[in-house]
């Protein structure tokens, strides 16, 4: 599955939002899990705006994201 791209945080929490909703993911997840919704060049750009906002992909689950 793969989306357009918006970076903007608020953007990537709705679309994180709705591969949860459709079971595509699990809140205890990782957020290095999207990687796998997105083409390398596109996850670049998520990556960064992720990290901008103080997330660890590897550490912070998709939950954390979600939360705030």
């Amino acid at each position: 599955m793969s989306f357009k791209v918006d970076t903007s945080i608020k953007e990537i929490r709705k679309e994180v939002g709705h591969l949860v909703d459709i079971h595509s993911l699990d809140r205890e997840q990782r957020i290095y899990s999207l990687s796998q919704f997105f083409s390398p060049g596109e996850w670049e750009l998520v990556e960064c705006e992720i990290e901008a906002n103080g997330y660890s992909l590897m550490t912070n689950s998709i939950n954390d994201l979600l939360e705030n």
